[in-house]
């Protein structure tokens, strides 16, 4: 059964006294809240996305039919200007579908509600929590020049009558959630291999596709820059520089199997490092948060 910490910790307190004066009697107030401790598994559950029935699915393309896991995967890639051509093409998203406890939709969950966490930074440079902690999306050492600070990509709009929605990573157009409209707040550096979603501060697992199994897919854009800007040096953490470029371009030709260094050099998701990759960050070099675009 929940605990009453936890049925309170989904309820949306406005500021101010919860009663009106003599509008409530203290016995009359203990047998209240004593109804929503018992009423626990249906209120609360009710409200509270499920972190195993919840989940998430990587997608691009039209939103009316969608391409889906591996089809999707190959666009997830991004520059730290956010200015489009190879960087997040296809308006790339993760569809969300929100579920309680009982496995039934949970509607209009608001846009700060779900979010892609990010810390900002690295510890080493003095960012901590639970979002992915080596995605680079801070102006405390990104000054020249100055980069926005970037916690959260959150959803495009509320969840609809079937608990779902979109966080399209470039920004969201607000007439067509789940198609990209670039956002000059949305820039970033580097790349995380725990990047994690949370709704309603329950984190959430992925699913290749929506018949796949639970945790079957992580959250995972790759990123031009790929190199450095990690420590607590100014400037470095947010740009496409030439050991970008030569970290590709030096292993052309090779495999690039997941969880090793040439995973986030496969660009395209091909299995292996390419001209095509290399081509990639070649058009994007020198990209920082004031070029080409600005802001």
């Amino acid at each position: 059964m929940q605990s009453t910490k936890r049925v309170l910790a989904g309820i949306h307190w406005k500021e101010g006294p919860m009663f009106a004066p003599n509008q409530i009697s203290p016995p009359v107030l203990i047998v209240a809240l004593s109804l929503l401790s018992t009423s626990a598994p249906t209120t609360t559950l009710a409200q509270l996305p499920d972190a195993f029935n919840s989940f998430y699915v990587p997608e691009a393309g039209p939103v009316a039919a969608p391409l889906e896991g591996n089809a999707a995967i190959r666009f997830f890639r991004s520059c730290p200007n956010n200015d489009g051509g190879a960087s997040l093409p296809q308006s790339v998203r993760i569809k969300v579908y929100l579920r309680d406890a009982f496995n039934k939709p949970i509607p209009l969950v608001t846009n700060g509600e779900i979010c892609i966490l990010y810390n900002g930074g690295t510890a080493a440079q003095g960012f901590f929590g639970p979002g992915a902690d080596e995605v680079i999306a801070n102006s405390t050492w990104n000054v020249a020049p100055l980069c926005p600070d970037l916690r959260c990509l959150e959803a495009d709009a509320p969840t609809d009558a079937n608990g779902t929605t979109y966080v399209t990573f470039t920004g969201p157009d607000p007439a067509a959630p789940g198609v990209g409209m670039r956002s000059a707040g949305r820039k970033w550096g580097h790349y995380d291999s725990d990047t994690p979603v949370f709704a309603r501060g329950v984190q959430i697992t992925g699913r290749l596709t929506p018949a796949s199994a639970a945790g079957s897919y992580s959250l995972l854009i790759r990123s031009f820059d790929s190199v450095g800007g990690l420590g607590a040096a100014f400037n470095l953490g947010e740009v496409v520089t030439i050991s970008d470029l030569n970290a590709v371009a030096f292993h052309v030709g090779e495999v690039a199997p997941p969880a090793t260094p040439n995973y986030w050099r496969d660009f395209d998701n091909s299995g292996a490092i390419e001209v095509t990759d290399f081509n990639m960050v070649w058009f994007h070099l020198n990209h920082d948060c004031d070029t080409p675009l600005d802001p």
